[in-house]
């Protein structure tokens, strides 16, 4: 089964990616962590990566910023898409998030049904098959 990461330490926001995805009808693996170091330790030691990482950018401890730029500077993570999904839509904070190698900036919309259709059209993106 294809499997996704979001490192995210908002349980609803975790939450309503999980609803979303499966009202599209997508059958994925969804893992997730709050934190970056412990998701950053997980892939590290992980042998069956996910095709895809949705990360927040407001999260506590190492910032998702720092994050993403550690998971460009591991060989074994450095090719994993990750999208960056926030409820920030302050133009900074995109350029900031693709400066350091996102691969996607997606801005939490508050209508679920369009968050669910960006969501698709980005794992539509990303995904192999």
């Amino acid at each position: 089964m294809d499997k996704i990461l979001i490192i995210d330490d908002n349980p609803n926001d975790v939450e309503i990616t999980r609803v979303a995805l499966a009202e599209k009808g997508w059958n994925l693996e969804i893992k997730s962590a709050k934190r970056c170091d412990i998701a950053l330790e997980g892939l590290r030691n992980e042998e069956d990566l996910p095709f895809l990482i949705i990360l927040d950018l407001k999260i506590p401890g190492m910032s998702g910023i720092d994050c993403l730029k550690e998971i460009r500077a591991d060989r074994k993570l450095q090719n994993i898409p990750v999208a960056v999904v926030t409820s920030s839509s302050h133009p900074a904070d995109r350029k900031d998030a693709l400066a350091a190698g996102a691969s996607d900036y997606l801005y939490k919309a508050f209508d679920f049904d369009q968050y669910g259709d960006d969501l698709s059209t980005m794992i539509n993106r990303f995904k192999k098959d």
